[in-house]
């Protein structure tokens, strides 16, 4: 494994190491997994190429995932249009 120093500020740095300390990692282990992350090419789907090609959730998205509970009825779609239409004060 090869090894690579890198340059922080001091309040970024800090931060990061509190950040791995709170997810109970090593800074290392979690600069190489968004690393890993960011340079992983885009998975192609088994449906075909009509469907759009996704990457794989980060670590962050990963603990959300879950998170909450919508009724099995639920349209994201609706509820889109009905907070845009709401934010704009056109319902």
């Amino acid at each position: 494994m090869s090894q690579l120093t890198i340059t922080l500020d001091d309040n970024l740095l800090q931060a990061a190491q509190e950040y791995a300390r709170r997810h109970g990692q090593e800074l290392d282990k979690l600069v190489a997994e968004l690393l890993q992350a960011a340079v992983q090419p885009l998975a192609q789907p088994e449906t075909g190429p009509s469907v759009l090609p996704t990457r794989p959730l980060s670590p962050i998205i990963q603990e959300l995932y879950g998170s909450v509970k919508l009724p099995d009825n639920f349209d994201y779609k609706t509820a889109v249009k009905e907070a845009i239409l709401e934010k704009y004060n056109r319902l």
